[in-house]
């Protein structure tokens, strides 16, 4: 049985038991009571008056009529005390009010914790561990529910470049390329010239295009790369672009100046390698570029643009270990976030130490999104997801990329789960830190 459900009949009962005694004790046992204090009573004033007379206070005359005062004034108190025994035999009565007082009490207790209590909040996971409610109107609904909600407020108040270019990312993330166009051209309204969004624009269409880069998104990248020359993407899909016009030389000096650019992307500039080792080959045109770097493998692409990937599990981890989590931003609360914002994706022991057990590190740009958390993110080697039964895997977002929780931060409920993983488990970030 629940700890709190036990603790509450336990102070019931002894709320219960206190007002039982004076109950059943009854009116009778009252009257005999005053009885008894008016004889004792009697007895101490007329040892009062014997010494008084005694001590020559009192004359035999006066001592005579105090005493009979005295027994007179007895007599009329024991026959009110008789009388009201005789009335007063109420222990039937008393057992019945103890009845009622039983009953009524736990009535009324319950259905006051009904109406203003946390019912909600009884359920137990494991010996004494709450577990983490989740109402199911508070579940995440379908990713495709959450995005027609974003675009139906955006259409509303359009003026809204945030929220555009998380409209327009979603779609890319969902495969709809032909509205992620769109939504793009609707930032490129709000923020014209803007690289980051002209280049996004062209990836768009380039992909709706069938990952063929159309005319238009030729003369975006040409706009890009003449307002910011290093444009890393821009040169890579301008790259693209060249090969499928025929221009292998242009699309040598694209990638040949996107190389370097590169330096912290190993696998990114391997790819551009074997790109343009494909044109030497069959053009038997030669670019100046360095040596490549041995054993490193290419990403595999989401877009026809370079895109970072995330830590893939090996061994054990990539046999099922881990947990997979889906988190989703609540469209009421898009216009609280910026794309650079750091979303954190975390567990930790539902009965243990506060110190996460794993954790992801995201970008608001980068939602909806799905990660793997999985023992290699432990922070420590004791404290690793497998270690622990039952983890409380959340979200959170970070204006200021801090670890720690502050005010302000928006944040998803905590879900209670087997660290062995199995279904995804759904986030939705719907909440805010007072």
């Amino acid at each position: 049985m629940n700890t709190f459900l036990l603790i509450s009949a336990a102070i019931v009962i002894a709320a219960i038991l206190l007002l039982a005694p004076s109950l059943l004790r009854g009116r009778k046992e009252v009257a005999e009571d005053t009885r008894d204090d008016n004889i004792r009573i009697a007895r101490e004033r007329l040892a009062e008056i014997e010494k008084e007379k005694e001590r020559g206070d009192m004359s035999d005359e006066e001592f005579a009529q105090a005493k009979q005062d005295l027994e007179i004034a007895l007599a009329q108190d024991l026959s009110t005390a008789s009388s009201q025994i005789e009335k007063t035999d109420n222990r039937g009565t008393a057992r019945l009010t103890l009845v009622i007082v039983a009953v009524a009490i736990p009535i009324i207790v319950f259905f006051s914790y009904q109406r203003i209590g946390s019912p909600q909040y009884l359920h137990i996971s494991g010996p004494g561990q709450p577990a983490v409610a989740q109402p199911p109107e508070q579940q995440l609904p379908p990713i495709s529910e959450l995005v027609g909600e974003l675009a139906r407020r955006l259409e509303a108040e359009p003026n809204n470049p945030e929220g555009w270019f998380l409209l327009a990312r979603t779609y890319m993330r969902m495969e709809r390329y032909t509205e992620a166009a769109q939504a793009f051209e609707r930032l490129n309204e709000f923020l014209p010239d803007n690289p980051t969004a002209m280049v996004s624009w062209a990836d768009a269409l380039s992909m709706a295009n069938g990952g063929q880069v159309p005319d238009k998104a030729v003369q975006l990248l040409d706009k890009v790369l003449q307002i910011e020359p290093e444009a890393v993407s821009a040169l890579w899909l301008g790259g693209n672009a060249a090969v499928q016009r025929g221009q292998d030389q242009k699309a040598i000096d694209y990638w040949s100046r996107a190389m370097p650019l590169l330096e912290d992307e190993p696998a990114m500039q391997q790819e551009l390698r074997g790109l343009i080792a494909e044109i030497e080959q069959r053009s038997g045109l030669k670019a100046d570029i360095p040596e490549p770097l041995p054993e490193i493998m290419a990403p595999p692409q989401m877009s026809v643009m370079p895109t970072p990937q995330a830590p893939v599990a090996t061994g054990a981890e990539a046999e099922g270990n881990g947990l997979q989590v889906e988190v989703a931003l609540d469209a009421e609360l898009f216009d609280l976030t910026s794309p650079n914002d750091t979303v954190f994706i975390y567990a930790k022991a539902a009965a243990g130490p506060p110190m996460p057990l794993a954790v992801s590190r995201m970008r608001v740009a980068d939602l909806p999104i799905q990660v793997a958390l999985t023992d290699s993110m432990a922070m420590m080697p004791q404290m690793k997801l497998s270690n622990f039964e039952r983890v409380l895997v959340g979200a959170r977002i970070s204006k200021a990329g801090l670890a720690t929780p502050q005010s302000g931060d928006l944040h998803s409920d905590e879900v209670e789960t087997s660290s062995s993983g199995g279904e995804s488990i759904q986030l939705l970030i719907n909440q805010q830190r007072p």
